[in-house]
């Protein structure tokens, strides 16, 4: 049962009965008298069980998207209704309103909606749907909370998707134009007239030979590579990154094939992704993300292993459209685990994935000098037979701290700073000795540098 604020302003006009005859009887018993009339009135209501009630949601929605959970209210008696409703949900999905408050004929329906606006990804169960009654008179409720269980899939945002279009810009002109330049990864596009400069052993001496002048052959980016990214879940990517997210951000300057750390020096980098305080995990869902659409557009075979000591998730033989959806959606309840990942497991994977050389991509932490042999054992591994390239996001207050002159704790800071940084600038050394690509950025710019170093190895005809 529960009373309104009638109740409360009924009570108090007592005030005015205990004026005219002031005893402490007269006080108690219109408190007694308006107890009673709210018990009644609540007595007299129609019983919430007896309303029909389902709820029904939307589709699967982004972190960054907004959801509707519906509900629909039937009232199957005579007597008309009006009540309160509360569609539950966990505090995370933001639902709103609150509450609603409907009229019910008899015999009548009403729609209900709440707008859920979910921060981070996960699949979200609703609570159970709180109806509560009035009487007649308004100052008396039955209440009752009945089960209407609907779960909504939060995908992962995917907040470098607005790095897309100008990826897709570069790769639309770098594989429109034919280069001279031959290699693993190209395949014949056209022929052209010999201009100096050209590698003699280019030219195309039977058809050169139909026309009055030298002919070389062009070559283009071959499609239908395969791209193999294997998400570390293990404790790494349970590391969370972000504490003072934006002060100290760094970027590395363009070279053909980055390796090591990204600098130091403050970034106004317009590829900069705010990922907020999250996971490091969440830094590689979203380079997963980035470039799966951008390998898929350039026509090659895109493959998901995420992976700590199980394979936790698998995505392969899916192009086009539904790709990026697969991805996100094998990837919605992916949790770090406190267990390390299991390298000969994820060669195992990929092996077993791949029989043709391709790119594989880890998205892991680079360990420092000597503490995961098992690490570099799986890069000289895979080296052998694919390209290799290892994509770790560091955490930017490290280098913010590392900066920090302004008291002596700043200066302690800093000094502790710099030595984790001295540390995984040789344990990015040994991963590029074995054989490795090495990409160590901010956890804000891995998306983007990851793939602009696929860009430059699909134009260097590297796959």
């Amino acid at each position: 049962m529960a009373v309104s604020l009638r109740a409360a302003l009924l009570a108090a006009l007592g005030v005015v009965a205990v004026a005219l005859s002031p005893s402490t009887a007269m006080a108690w018993g219109w408190l007694g008298l308006v107890a009673v009339v709210c018990v009644l009135d609540a007595v007299a209501a129609v019983s919430p069980r007896d309303l029909e009630v389902s709820r029904a949601v939307s589709a699967a929605v982004r972190a960054d998207e907004t959801a509707e959970s519906a509900l629909v209210l039937r009232n199957p008696g005579r007597r008309g209704v009006r009540a309160d409703v509360r569609d539950a949900w966990p505090p995370s999905v933001h639902p709103s309103p609150a509450r609603h408050r409907v009229r019910l004929p008899g015999g009548g329906s009403e729609r209900v909606v709440t707008r859920l606006r979910p921060e981070r990804r996960g699949t979200r169960t609703a609570d159970y749907v709180s109806l509560r009654v009035w009487g007649p008179l308004g100052l008396g409720a039955r209440q009752v909370s009945v089960a209407a269980t609907v779960r909504v899939a939060v995908l992962p945002e995917f907040r470098s998707r607005r790095l897309l279009a100008s990826r897709l810009a570069r790769l639309r002109e770098e594989g429109a134009t034919a280069t001279i330049l031959r290699g693993p990864g190209t395949e014949f596009d056209s022929l052209r007239d010999y201009v100096r400069g050209d590698d003699p052993r280019d030219i195309d001496w039977r058809a050169s030979a139909r026309a009055r002048d030298l002919v070389v052959r062009t070559w283009r980016p071959e499609r239908d590579r395969h791209v193999v990214m294997v998400l570390d879940t293990g404790r790494s990517g349970a590391l969370l990154l972000g504490a003072g997210a934006g002060a100290g951000a760094t970027d590395a300057p363009a070279a053909p094939v980055p390796r090591g750390r990204g600098g130091a020096g403050p970034s106004a980098s317009p590829d900069l992704v705010d990922l907020g305080v999250a996971p490091r995990m969440d830094a590689g869902i979203e380079a997963a993300l980035l470039l799966a659409a951008l390998a898929d557009r350039a026509g090659d075979n895109v493959h998901l292993l995420a992976v700590d000591r199980s394979v936790r998730a698998r995505v392969s033989g899916v192009r086009g459209a539904p790709l990026l959806h697969h991805v996100a959606e094998a990837l919605t309840d992916v949790s770090p685990t406190l267990q390390p990942i299991d390298w000969p497991l994820a060669v195992a994977e990929v092996r077993r994935t791949v029989h043709h050389p391709g790119l594989v991509v880890l998205l892991t932490e680079v360990p420092p000098v000597g503490a995961d042999p098992d690490f570099l054992q799986a890069v000289a591994d895979l080296s052998d037979r694919h390209t290799v390239i290892v994509a770790s996001a560091a955490d930017p207050e490290v280098v913010r701290l590392a900066q920090g002159r302004r008291d002596a704790d700043a200066v302690y800071q800093a000094a502790a700073a710099s030595s984790t940084l001295r540390e995984q600038a040789a344990g990015d050394e040994d991963a590029a000795r074995a054989g490795a690509i090495v990409l160590d950025v901010e956890a804000g710019l891995l998306p983007a540098r990851l793939s602009d170093t696929y860009l430059q190895l699909k134009k260097q005809g590297r796959l």
